[in-house]
């Protein structure tokens, strides 16, 4: 799809954007094959949440109290 974007937009380098869990390896790898920036965000890989429990995002780190 970014492909076919920069094609009809007639631009040389673009910027894709995914949203979390609608991409893949392969298609990133297409991306910069194809010279486009492909920003995706950071998977999550814990299944605590699915679980009922919490995941480390549920926590914080207070440097001035090392906790």
């Amino acid at each position: 799809m970014a492909k076919a974007a920069r094609d009809a937009m007639g631009n040389k380098t673009i910027k894709a954007l995914a949203d979390r869990g609608y991409f893949s390896a392969p298609e990133i790898k297409a991306c910069d094959d194809a010279g486009i920036a492909a920003l995706v965000p950071k998977m999550q890989t814990s299944s605590a949440k699915a679980d009922g429990r919490f995941d480390r995002a549920d926590f914080i780190y207070i440097a001035r109290d090392d906790q």
